[in-house]
């Protein structure tokens, strides 16, 4: 049974409406913008084949890239109507390389729903049974292919200043991505969650992935200690279409037995809401003044303790990519080397690691990323001189299970 959603989009009183399964009231007006986007990239090998049949047989349709197809009634050119005949009628579709589909049981984005990346070849699949004949919304992107390296900074200087990394975050949504570096947004908090943010999203070509809560756990951050409250939120963002990233917890709180993300993905799974990937913190925190002999017998604890903490975060949740967008080797520590020392141990091991796609150092006050000029320090220029692979090492569905290329 598929369970009407409106209750939850007259909570938030926005202008907006929707049903689950209703293809009649979309509002689709032409976009100058939109249209010079297509006529720009798309040819017919770039157009996202669906299927009413197995094995993408007869009928079929293409539908072109960068642009939501749904019977949600939002008024935006890039929020289109399935075509005719075809919502609930999907059973396989074909995925051309270097772009992104998420198929979606409701309207809006929610109930049952999956993730395609085809990053190394194109995707030829007969949707699961779960959704086959049970599609009622589609967002289909051009998708990036960065190095897992990434910066995390609210200031467009020290971004610049990095440029061996090739995408960047800074808590915040309204970004623009800079000239070989694709900004990653983030719903730091529950008010970012809305359908006006949604809209905005959507309409952005440069962004394919989104970060959501930022420390719901901590009161000095976004403070959502209702979980409820957090899915409900979370789910809102699904209307985006983009690849989404669970909240990232504090340190002490990501895994175990009543700890702040093991509830909400336990709610999220019985809510059905789709999870990518999951972003954590780690900082080293209790063992500051837990020190070798020398810096670099400092730095190996301080990795031991760090890759011990990601692998019990996989071994609780072991579908799930993980991306480590805060991390270091406590702020408390100011050796220069004991950081660069970490840095070199963990990016080797992240980088040999298949289910860590993206990662970011959080550099400290006592170890700054830049000087007062935005030239590098030499902490800065050690990080900046690391190199990453790609952050997808092959082609990915939902939260992150690797498929077969076809």
């Amino acid at each position: 049974m598929k369970v009407n959603y409106i209750n939850l989009l007259l909570f938030f009183a926005m202008p907006f409406s929707a049903c689950k399964k209703n293809t009649t009231d979309l509002k689709t007006p032409e976009s100058p913008l939109i249209a010079g986007i297509i006529s720009e990239k798309v040819n017919f090998g770039q157009m996202l084949t669906i299927s009413k049949t197995v094995n993408i047989g007869m009928p079929k349709v293409e539908l072109y890239p960068d642009t939501v197809y749904t019977s949600f009634n939002v008024d935006d050119p890039i929020f289109k109507s399935l075509p005719d005949g075809y919502n609930d009628q999907i059973v396989s579709f074909r995925l051309p390389k270097g772009y992104m589909a998420v198929f979606a049981e409701n309207t809006d984005g929610t109930g049952e729903s999956a993730c395609y990346v085809a990053t190394d070849s194109a995707i030829n699949a007969n949707l699961p049974e779960r959704l086959q004949n049970n599609i009622s919304f589609i967002r289909y992107m051009h998708v990036n292919n960065p190095g897992k390296k990434g910066t995390a900074s609210t200031r467009d200087q020290t971004v610049q200043a990095f440029n061996t990394t090739q995408w960047f975050y800074g808590w915040s949504l309204t970004r623009s991505s800079l000239p070989g570096q694709q900004f990653v947004p983030m719903t730091w908090g529950k008010a970012a969650c809305s359908l006006a943010n949604v809209s905005y999203l959507a309409d952005r070509p440069d962004v394919d992935h989104l970060l959501s809560l930022n420390e719901p756990d901590n009161t000095n951050q976004s403070n959502i200690p209702n979980i409820d409250t957090a899915v409900r939120r979370y789910k809102i963002m699904q209307l985006s279409g983009l690849r989404l990233g669970a909240p990232a917890t504090t340190q002490g709180q990501a895994f175990g037995d009543g700890k702040w993300l093991t509830k909400f993905m336990s709610k999220a799974q019985e809510e059905k809401a789709r999870i990518d990937f999951i972003p954590i913190h780690w900082y080293d925190w209790g063992n500051q003044t837990n020190n070798k002999a020398t810096d670099s017998l400092t730095a190996e604890g301080v990795f031991k303790r760090f890759q011990n903490y990601v692998e019990k975060v996989h071994a609780a949740y072991p579908d799930q990519a993980i991306w480590i967008t805060e991390f270091n080797a406590n702020p408390n520590r100011t050796s220069v080397l004991i950081h660069e020392y970490f840095m070199k141990l963990s990016t080797d091991w992240m980088n040999a690691t298949p289910f860590i796609e993206r990662y970011s150092y959080f550099f400290p006050n006592t170890v700054p990323a830049v000087n007062s000029d935005f030239t590098l320090t030499d902490a800065g220029q050690y990080w900046n001189d690391l190199i990453s692979p790609k952050s997808f090492s092959g082609n990915i569905v939902s939260a992150g299970t690797q498929l077969n290329a076809e």
